[in-house]
């Protein structure tokens, strides 16, 4: 979870708590630095070939076990597409052009890293066989009739586009 912060790290003044900008927020007394909570970047492939979707089983927290799309943090100085791309190289093997952006939605991960604000694209997917990187126990291509409910709920009006 991000850090919390009890003394100011400009000044070092103990944050007292204040209504700013309508919200409850911690703030410093002397120099009125505000301890903002801003939800972390994430940039999600949802990559397909031929009708079929390439799914990661997470090998790491949060949600270890799981099956889920290749996705991760945003780095400083990259595109929200750049990471898309770089994720789903990183945890499949495979490299991949964006057909489109998906949604943007909120999440909020409770078990690790708390409140996230994800980019979410449809990804065309190179040829090859996926390998999993080092965070993921598998990686691999599922008919829509294989994939978790959750996801085939979440993404019915996509997969519905793709499958026609």
């Amino acid at each position: 979870m991000k850090e919390e912060f009890n003394h100011c790290p400009l000044c070092g003044i103990s944050l007292e708590w204040g209504f700013i900008e309508g919200k409850d927020r911690k703030f410093c007394p002397g120099c009125n630095f505000v301890d903002y909570k801003n939800p972390l970047p994430v940039a999600l492939a949802i990559p397909i070939r031929d009708k079929r979707f390439l799914m990661i089983k997470r090998g790491i927290a949060p949600r270890k076990g799981a099956w889920g799309f290749p996705s991760g943090f945003i780095e400083s100085g990259e595109t929200a597409e750049e990471a898309c791309l770089r994720e789903l190289k990183e945890e499949t093997g495979l490299s991949g052009k964006i057909i489109k952006l998906v949604g943007i939605h909120r999440i909020e991960d409770k078990e690790v890293h708390g409140d996230m604000l994800v980019v979410m694209y449809l990804v065309s997917v190179d040829e090859g066989a996926p390998t999993p990187g080092n965070d993921e126990e598998a990686a691999r291509f599922f008919d829509v009739e294989e994939m978790p409910a959750f996801y085939v709920g979440r993404f019915r009006h996509l997969i519905d586009e793709i499958q026609n």
